[in-house]
């Protein structure tokens, strides 16, 4: 079956949660992909079967657009709530939509066009049922992880003083504040007793996000933060070295959805903190796979308090629920069903 992923991802699947979910649902269904995204200019991989391009191309596009799509069965969205081309000029072949940002208002004329529309959480769910999206067009399908090689360790990790690890870190300083980093440096201040990792991300063309975090760090007043540059070659052995992995957006659309360092921390056995006005926070707290806290930096001590006290069942409510909702198979499990329901004879 011939399966194209039109996504605004930037093709970064290393340091990025979309563009590498993206890229595993390609390699299992041996599909293409198609990005369009600032910050990339073109990228051609796979002998043509990944194409990348920069907004600027937009009238090329949108003549490009219509004739890919003759050579395809499936059009897989996989994007923001609001696809800004991909809305216009997908016309030709049942649509599958996979929204995994809250970013932007969802398009009602672009909804009404897709044979299936996919959250990756059960508040997006419900929101999609408010605008009329009914059961037999919607499912829920979290995004999967390869359990074989994220797995928990041979103890919990919880060694007294609490190590936290952000691994959400944004490109641009414009996103310190909605990402929750801003916050993370406020909490460091007034709690040192908690030890923070910030792991930064080698973005393509750079970021102003870490340049303006170094700064922030270089008076020395924030011992107890440390960055760690690069690309990670084994996630498992950096979450297995902390207590908790920490998502503290501070709006709702602050990053993904169903952020990719809470799916593997929690494979791993560590749980998660995070805060009460992400997405996701409901479901840490129906799974009791961590802690949800408050925008104060006391509420955030208080949770990573109540989670230190209980670590042992978070650990493995974590890893629980990490076998039951987020493994890579199952996810492509459910959309081979959608993909064999929607595929024209």
């Amino acid at each position: 079956m011939r399966v194209t992923y039109w996504t605004t991802a930037p093709l970064e699947p290393s340091i990025e949660a979309v563009s590498q979910e993206v890229e595993d649902l390609a390699r299992h269904f041996d599909g293409r992909v198609f990005a369009v995204n600032p910050h990339l200019s073109f990228k051609l991989q796979r002998g043509g079967r990944i194409l990348g391009f920069n907004p600027g191309f937009d009238p090329f596009l949108r003549l490009v657009v219509p004739v890919l799509e003759r050579g395809t069965r499936i059009n897989h969205v996989y994007s923001e709530s609001a696809p800004w081309l991909f809305h216009k000029a997908l016309r030709a072949r049942p649509i599958v939509f996979t929204i995994a940002s809250e970013k932007g208002a969802p398009l009602p004329e672009f909804l009404e066009r897709c044979a299936c529309i996919v959250a990756q959480t059960p508040g997006m769910a419900r929101k999609l049922q408010k605008l009329g999206v009914g059961r037999e067009r919607a499912a829920l399908v979290y995004p999967g992880v390869n359990l074989d090689a994220l797995k928990p360790g041979d103890a919990p990790a919880n060694r007294g003083t609490p190590r936290v690890l952000l691994a959400t870190f944004p490109r641009s300083s414009e996103e310190l504040e909605e990402r929750g980093v801003s916050f993370l440096l406020k909490t460091a201040r007034q709690f040192p007793d908690i030890r923070f990792t910030l792991l930064s991300r080698p973005w393509r063309g750079g970021s102003t996000a870490l340049e303006s975090v170094k700064r922030q760090l270089t008076d020395g007043s924030l011992a107890n933060v440390t960055v760690l540059e690069g690309v990670q070659a084994d996630m498992r052995a950096v979450y297995l070295q902390h207590d908790f992995t920490v998502i503290p957006y501070t709006v709702a659309d602050g990053g993904k959805e169903c952020p990719r360092s809470l799916v593997e921390t929690l494979a791993c056995g560590v749980p998660v903190l995070i805060s009460d006005v992400a997405p996701f926070s409901e479901f840490v707290r129906e799974h009791q796979c961590g802690e949800s806290f408050g925008l104060e930096p006391a509420s955030f001590a208080a949770a990573v308090e109540r989670a230190s006290s209980r670590y042992p069942q978070l650990s493995a409510n974590a890893a629980t629920c990490a076998r039951a909702n987020f493994d890579l198979r199952r996810t492509t499990q459910a959309y081979a069903a959608i993909y064999d329901r929607l595929a024209p004879v």
